[in-house]
């Protein structure tokens, strides 16, 4: 938002509770995290015709976020990180649900918001696809972990047969997630478009999508910071201190760090990897280098490419428009 919002409700969220706050008009409620509880609420913000605030949590608060979008109602699904730093920095040093939405009351009321993009269902779909394969892939990790330590037979064959079942259902997740964006062209596209990349495949491509909407609608400074592969100063004085990337989507962030081992050998990021070499760069902060290159291209190719599907939505409306006129 460019301006402070006049009204503001904002709500502390918990697996079976809504807590909420305003301002100006307060309206301190302990509510159902519910269907009835989220509609009493949805009420309530659209009788204030208020800007609506809450912490983004797992996965609590999707039916709400889902209702407010439903009725037209403008939000922000604030980074815990950076209201807990606000509420220490105001004295709210305790921590409750109820001190909790005060607080996100007086941070929207300080702090000027960006009004948070509708979730897209077909992204959503597709982050849950991708959420249950990461935890099968981290449980087969696990237990090839613990594979090593085992020696007595019965249980070896129990666990590799176990593993062999895992890796059945990591497969057939990753066929859901193609079937998924096949069933959906744009999205199709947008995956091609960024599978296209060097150290980019699928599960990358599908996961960027998910995870980073944004990509290809913020600017290069902006969407290095959401990711958080922004070099920070640490100066003061005269004293220079190294610069180094904090916060931002960790997921999206090691993925990225993935794709860009691969991307180093190629020849679009191979003689910029090598050049930081030459010039002593550390290891790691090469490999920070090329990730940001590579999400900074990612985000000019999927921005060209939203523009040309912009463009070519138009032309066809347009195109409707004056067949209807000539009726």
């Amino acid at each position: 938002m460019n301006t402070l919002p006049s009204s503001i409700l904002s709500i502390d969220i918990s697996k079976d509770h809504l807590d909420t706050d305003g301002w100006p008009v307060t309206w301190r409620q302990h509510l159902p995290n519910s269907s009835a509880g989220i509609a009493r609420l949805i009420r309530k913000a659209q009788a204030l015709q208020a800007f609506v605030i809450f912490e983004a949590t797992s996965v609590y608060d999707r039916a709400l976020m889902a209702a407010l979008e439903a009725a037209g109602l403008a939000y922000h699904r604030a980074n815990p990180r950076k209201a807990r730093e606000f509420a220490k920095a105001s004295g709210f040093l305790a921590k409750t649900d109820r001190v909790d939405a005060l607080m996100l009351a007086e941070y929207a009321r300080r702090i000027p918001l960006r009004v948070s993009e509708p979730a897209c269902p077909l992204r959503q779909a597709l982050n849950r696809l991708l959420d249950r394969r990461d935890q099968l892939v981290t449980l087969r990790k696990q237990e090839l972990t613990r594979l090593k330590q085992v020696s007595d037979e019965a249980i070896l064959a129990e666990m590799k047969a176990l593993i062999s079942v895992i890796a059945a259902r990591i497969a057939n997740y990753e066929a859901q997630i193609k079937a998924h964006l096949k069933a959906h062209p744009e999205l199709e596209e947008e995956a091609k478009r960024l599978g296209s990349a060097p150290g980019v495949a699928l599960i990358t491509a599908s996961s960027l999508l998910a995870y980073l909407p944004e990509l290809g609608k913020r600017s290069a400074k902006a969407i290095t910071a959401l990711v958080g592969l922004a070099p920070l100063a640490r100066d003061s004085g005269r004293w220079r201190g190294q610069r180094r990337i904090w916060g931002g989507r960790r997921k999206v962030r090691a993925l990225l760090f993935l794709a860009a081992r691969h991307a180093e050998k190629h020849p679009a990021f191979a003689e910029f990897a090598q050049r930081l070499q030459q010039a002593g760069k550390p290891r790691k902060q090469i490999r920070i280098a090329v990730a940001r290159k590579l999400l900074l291209a990612l985000n000019a190719m999927m921005g060209l490419l939203r523009q040309a599907l912009l463009t070519s939505r138009d032309t066809v409306a347009g195109s409707a428009r004056r067949a209807g006129a000539g009726l």
